[in-house]
């Protein structure tokens, strides 16, 4: 008999048609975390990491031992055959009659119209565990699930709206809203299926309420595609599904940015599990990078899954229009390996960048997922950095205002963590300034003087506060007139706005202009962290300052980041947490006054004095006249009751009587 189970919603699973009851949360995490496994095997160490965290090792493998038991009855009389383990890993058996809906979902050939009617809510939507890694693991598995269900549906209704099955074209437009409210490709598919119906009337009022919504969350406005195909409608040619007017796989102003090509990686040696290990690599990399949202991802299987070695790789991403090829390659010795990924520029057919990652084969599977973090943390910036390159070749005119902002960058770069040092910052303005006057029109100079007066303003280098707020947000502001797509300045404008001038409304437009721009930048991602904790909604906050981790394991303004992490936990409950952070923050702070001041507010709410009072006597050493005047000024909360908690905390933590 087939084991049948369901992962999304409402964890179910029968056999023969008779319900099986699991009533441990582990234990249908357990069961989860195997069949989205490769080979649906994991090692004890993986498992026991992942669901038993909190304990030492003979007490994690003695609870996992347990519930590999209690699992194995509940499975009933084949429950050994489907469960097998060994005193290394523990797998699902290969051929056993087991069937369940991830399955569906992530196989290669899956349905859309299958996918989108199992997908009756995330991935263990009734197993609440808190534990980080479990909640990072199944953050992440979600998001590949969705991921996958969206380029499934969108790939159908390219396929409904070429040959004009508006019945089905307008069901699985309508499910994926539901599932992606914001999605614009069906969005498009409904209002075309709209139109060609002859409802023109209601293929507009789609788009006013899209735009309506659209405005109200994100502060953002329709792409240029979607907003075309409403003039279209207007003006009364209703667009029929032509080649060229056919919805794309992804909003337009994200198909338009250099697209990535995965190539296959190349294992160098015959054995068929270096082999299986060198195609999992593959996947996890083209997987990892589609998280990044900032640039088309090319899969492998679009060239056949060739190899560098096989293929022309400048040839092959033309084929596909990449801008930019990743190759790698795998060789083992022992148990022991070296993984080598290299970026290439396959307009040049010149590489970027090349990187040899080596460890320990003990547990595969965290040691590729090690190696596809870092790909990813390198690679971004590496993209980012090229496509400057490559934009600015003919603008500015003058390639010397370039030279000057590189040479400004590197300064920067080379200026120490975090905000670098009051040195560092100003031997960047001449330069900055020289490049204005070479190319007046060049948004990236600006923005970069703009982070300049920024610093000045925060870390108070200048005396003049007040004009160094109102420099940085005339530079950032002319730099979004000059290119509304740049992101760094829409960064600090809501920086600006918020902290200078508390106004959150205009902050939070630009700070999520900034992610939509490129939700892959590290300053993004910690801006709109900032703004958020200011608007009190500490948990959007969290999201983007824990994506930080994702996109740049050790970032350089990694006290601040921990600092605004703390408070944000600390507003939203979670006080185990908070600590946990702020110790963290200690550790690497310094005489960092800020984060000094964010530590010994948790400290004080937590009750742990001893922190506190080791806490505030630093704080006093780095910060003698540090205030609650201070604080008032210098702290944009927007609620008066989070500042006022924030206060409590500092007085707790003996900053004052």
């Amino acid at each position: 008999m087939t084991l049948t189970m369901q992962f999304l919603g409402s964890f179910k699973a029968e056999t023969g048609g008779k319900h099986l009851h699991i009533a441990s949360k582990r234990g249908r995490a357990l069961l989860a975390s195997l069949v989205l496994a490769p080979e649906m095997r994991l090692s004890r160490q993986s498992l026991t990491a992942l669901l038993w965290p909190d304990r030492d090792e003979a007490q994690a493998r003695a609870s996992l031992r347990q519930e590999l038991s209690t699992l194995k009855k509940a499975l009933g009389p084949t429950g050994s055959e489907i469960l097998t383990s060994d005193t290394d890993s523990v797998s699902i058996a290969t051929g056993a009659q087991v069937d369940c809906d991830l399955w569906t979902i992530l196989k290669d050939d899956a349905a859309p119209e299958n996918a989108m009617t199992l997908f009756r809510g995330e991935l263990l939507d009734d197993v609440d565990l808190p534990l980080e890694n479990f909640e990072e693991w199944l953050a992440s598995q979600r998001r590949v699930l969705r991921t996958r269900l969206i380029e499934l549906a969108e790939r159908h209704l390219k396929a409904t709206v070429g040959s004009a099955d508006w019945p089905a074209s307008e069901a699985c437009a309508t499910r994926l809203l539901e599932i992606d409210p914001f999605n614009e490709t069906a969005l498009e598919a409904l209002m075309r299926a709209a139109a060609a119906n002859g409802r023109r009337a209601q293929a507009l009022s789609l788009f006013e309420d899209f735009s309506a919504r659209l405005d109200d969350d994100l502060q953002a406005k329709p792409g240029a595609a979607v907003a075309r195909l409403r003039s279209e409608i207007a003006g009364g040619d209703a667009p029929g599904p032509t080649a060229e007017n056919a919805p794309p796989a992804s909003p337009t102003a994200f198909a338009d940015r250099p697209a990535v090509l995965v190539i296959a990686v190349d294992c160098l040696s015959t054995s068929e599990d270096d082999r299986m290990l060198a195609d999992g690599l593959t996947e996890e990399i083209r997987t990892t990078l589609s998280y990044w949202r900032w640039f088309p991802v090319i899969g492998p299987e679009s060239i056949g899954w060739k190899t560098a070695r096989n293929t022309d790789i400048r040839e092959a991403a033309r084929t596909v229009r990449a801008s930019y090829a990743v190759t790698g390659s795998l060789r083992r010795h022992g148990d022991r390996a070296r993984i080598t990924v290299s970026l290439i520029d396959t307009t040049s057919g010149q590489s970027i960048w090349s990187q040899n990652f080596d460890g320990d084969l003990e547990d595969v599977f965290s040691f590729q997922e090690d190696v596809c973090r870092s790909v990813v943390a390198q690679i971004e910036p590496q993209i980012a950095h090229a496509e400057a390159e490559r934009v600015t070749r003919t603008p500015p005119a003058d390639l010397a205002a370039w030279h000057l902002v590189a040479k400004a960058d590197e300064i920067d770069r080379l200026g120490g963590p975090g905000y670098g040092t009051p040195e560092s910052n100003a031997a960047q303005l001449p330069l900055l300034l020289k490049a204005t006057e070479l190319e007046p029109g060049y948004a990236r100079a600006w923005s970069r003087i703009a982070r300049y007066h920024w610093r000045n303003f925060i870390m108070g280098w200048r005396s003049d506060r007040e004009a160094c707020a109102a420099e940085s947000g005339e530079a950032s502001q002319r730099a979004i007139a000059l290119d509304p797509a740049n992101w760094e300045a829409h960064a600090f404008q809501a920086l600006v706005q918020v902290f200078a001038y508390k106004n959150y409304k205009a902050g939070e437009y630009h700070c999520l202009e900034a992610v939509r721009l490129n939700p892959s930048a590290a300053l993004a991602r910690q801006v709109t962290g900032c703004t958020m904790e200011w608007l009190g909604r500490p948990r959007i906050a969290l999201d983007n300052l824990e994506m930080i981790f994702r996109l740049d394991p050790d970032p350089s303004a990694k006290a601040a980041i921990y600092g605004d992490m703390a408070t944000c936990y600390m507003l939203n409950g979670d006080t185990e947490q908070s600590v946990e952070v702020a110790k963290r923050l200690l550790e690497i702070g310094g005489s960092y006054s800020r984060g000094l001041q964010r530590c010994a507010a948790t400290f004080g709410h937590a009750g742990e004095m001893e922190l506190a009072a080791a806490t505030v006597a630093k704080l006093r050493a780095a910060h003698p006249d540090f205030s609650e005047d201070y604080v008032r000024s210098t702290y944009p909360f927007s609620r008066t009751e989070d500042l006022e908690f924030f206060i409590e905390g500092l007085r707790k933590a003996g900053c004052w009587s």
